[in-house]
């Protein structure tokens, strides 16, 4: 049989045509490294795992080029391939724009894992934060964690302050919403968001909330335009706090804010979706406990019934 050189000599440019394409796309990602997860939260086998599910889910945004210690010798082979093939590349490790790392930490019984991304040009920094009882609820959580902390768009994803309030979460599908709620319409029996089993809002506004350690908690619900905003309605306890210790529950208690949440409610009725207004406890190796009363985390409502 013979073969056409020239469909040959053809195909290795149409090859290398593809590569360079490649290489150009690659380089025109930022690039962030994926420094170690830590903390005496979890343990070194678990952290590992949890900084390789945590690296996928960055890679899924698409947003950056990804390397690791072993990332920078595999940019270094496909440099080095570039070059073989005729493409102009400087051959050199790869410098990262960006700095991903996480710390899990543990206050009684509590995992606090912390993730933050680092500009390095600048310092400027960027975390997310939250509470877990467990490994496995740290591990289902870590998807949206990721996607908190790069805002799914690359020229948002760094700010130190949190986003402010707003009436409606951030959700992948939008959901249409009631442009003019009323307590009567918001009155009933809801399946509460973390930490939180159910809530019972009457049409007078006043309500309850049962918190998932079995402790009720006084609301009261408010219209203000189109939002729904739920406040607590009693004086901070540490029993809101448990399953921390009750000496840290009683610190925090002292300290936090009082709970609030500020929602659009579905067109339909079945649900509330917006954010949670709260506080975020974390701790150091000496035993101190710190309560940052800017913390806001995305929050939904389920209807149970009228």
């Amino acid at each position: 049989m013979r073969v056409n050189r020239g469909w040959i000599a053809s195909a290795f440019v149409m090859l290398a045509v593809v590569l360079a394409h490649s290489v150009m796309a690659q380089d025109s990602l930022r690039i962030l490294r994926v420094a170690g997860f830590g903390g005496d939260g979890i343990l070194p086998s678990e952290a590992v795992a949890l900084q390789n599910l945590v690296t996928s889910y960055v890679i899924e945004l698409k947003m950056f080029r990804v390397i690791d210690e072993g990332g920078q010798e595999l940019a270094l082979k496909e440099a080095e391939t570039a070059v073989q093939l005729g493409i102009t590349k400087e051959v050199t490790p790869l410098a990262a724009d960006y700095i991903m790392s996480a710390k899990a930490s543990k206050i009684g019984t509590i995992i606090v894992f912390t993730m933050d991304v680092t500009r390095v040009s600048s310092g400027e920094k960027k975390s997310v934060s939250d509470t877990f009882t467990s490994l496995n609820d740290l591990i289902l959580a870590a998807r949206r964690l990721t996607r908190g902390l790069f805002d799914k768009a690359p020229n948002t994803a760094f700010g130190v302050t949190p986003a402010p309030a707003t009436a409606a979460a951030t959700t992948d599908k939008a959901v249409p919403t009631n442009l003019a709620p009323s307590l009567s319409l918001v009155s009933g029996n809801w399946k509460g968001d973390k930490n939180v089993d159910r809530v019972t809002i009457l049409p007078d506004g006043k309500g309850f909330a049962v918190l998932v350690s079995g402790v009720r908690m006084a609301l009261k619900a408010s219209i203000d335009g189109a939002a729904v905003v739920i406040v607590q309605n009693q004086p901070n306890s540490p029993d809101f706090y448990r399953p921390l210790d009750l000496k840290t529950a009683r610190i925090v208690a002292g300290t936090a804010r009082p709970w609030r949440w500020v929602f659009a409610l579905s067109a339909d009725g079945s649900s509330l979706a917006g954010v949670k207004e709260s506080s975020f406890i974390s701790g150091n190796e000496k035993g101190v406990i710190s309560v940052d009363n800017s913390y806001v985390r995305d929050a939904v409502w389920k209807r149970l019934y009228r």
